[in-house]
C-alpha cells in the first residue's frame, strides 16, 4: 500500500514537472515570438530610412544657391533645413527607398527632383516639395528614359525643376496639364559643356529615334535648359 502511494505521488509530481515545462516553453516561446517582431518592425523602419550625406551632415561650406548653368537652383544646404520641417525627412526616405527599389536611385541626386524651379526666389515659394506617394510612379519611367536614351549619350544631367505644387506652377504662368504636377516631367541640363547648336540636333535625334516606345515629351527652352516627361509623346 505504501509502494502505491509513493508511486502516485512520484507519478503526480512528475506530471506537475511536465506541466511548468510546457507552461515555460509555451512562455518562452511566447517571448522569442514578440522580440522577433519588435525587431522586424524596427529593422523594416530603418530600411526604409536610408539616409544620405545631406541627412547626417551639417553643410557649412556649402553656397544656398548654386548657379547651374545660368539657372540658380537651391542646394544641398536649403535641403538639409528642409528635411527638418514636420515629416520632410521621413516622406523624403521612404521616396528614396521607392526609387532605389526601382532601380533609378543614382540616374540623379534624388533631392534634385524635389526642386519646385529656378525662380522660387522670385514667386515667393519653397524651393522643394514632395509629392504625393501616389504620384512616385510616374517619376519611374522619367528617370528610366533619361537612364537609357539621354544620360548615356550627353553624359550626366542635373535637375533644375522637378515636382511642382499647384500654388507654385500657378505662380510661375505653367499650364494647367503641366507634367511637373504628375511628378513626370523634369526641367533639366546637361553636366558637360554643351552649346545649344551642339545639344539641340542630339536630343532631337533621341527623340525621333526612341520618343514613341517611352511615350516622351520633349520641350526645348533657350539655352541649353530642355524638358523630358513620359506622359505623352510630343515635342516643342
Amino acid at each position: 500500500m505504501g509502494i502505491q502511494d509513493n508511486s502516485d505521488r512520484q507519478t503526480s509530481i512528475s506530471r506537475t514537472q511536465r506541466r511548468w515545462l510546457l507552461l515555460t516553453g509555451g512562455l518562452l516561446i511566447i517571448i522569442t515570438i514578440i522580440v522577433l517582431l519588435l525587431t522586424s518592425e524596427k529593422t523594416r523602419e530603418l530600411g526604409e530610412r536610408i539616409l544620405s550625406p545631406i541627412d547626417l551632415l551639417p553643410l557649412p561650406d556649402t553656397p544656398e544657391i548654386y548657379d547651374i548653368q545660368g539657372y540658380p537652383a537651391a542646394s544641398e544646404r536649403v535641403f538639409s533645413r528642409f528635411l527638418k520641417q514636420e515629416e520632410n525627412q521621413k516622406r523624403f526616405a521612404k521616396l528614396k527607398n521607392f526609387l532605389r527599389i526601382n532601380e533609378v536611385d543614382h540616374v540623379v541626386a534624388p533631392f534634385e527632383l524635389l526642386r519646385q524651379g529656378s525662380d522660387w526666389q522670385d514667386l515667393g515659394e519653397p524651393p522643394f516639395a514632395i509629392p504625393p506617394t501616389e504620384n512616385w510612379g510616374s517619376m519611374i519611367y522619367t528617370l528610366r528614359a533619361l537612364q537609357r536614351e539621354i544620360v548615356p549619350i550627353i553624359g550626366p544631367v542635373t535637375v533644375v525643376s522637378g515636382w511642382r505644387t499647384t500654388s507654385y506652377n500657378s505662380k510661375a504662368g505653367g499650364s494647367k496639364g503641366s507634367k511637373h504636377l504628375r511628378f513626370c516631367g523634369l526641367d533639366i541640363v546637361p553636366q558637360k559643356n554643351f552649346t545649344r547648336e551642339q545639344l539641340v540636333p542630339v536630343l532631337r535625334d533621341i527623340h525621333k529615334r526612341n520618343g514613341k516606345q517611352w511615350d516622351m515629351g520633349l520641350g526645348i527652352y533657350k539655352g541649353i535648359r530642355f524638358h523630358v516627361d513620359t506622359c505623352g509623346y510630343r515635342r516643342w
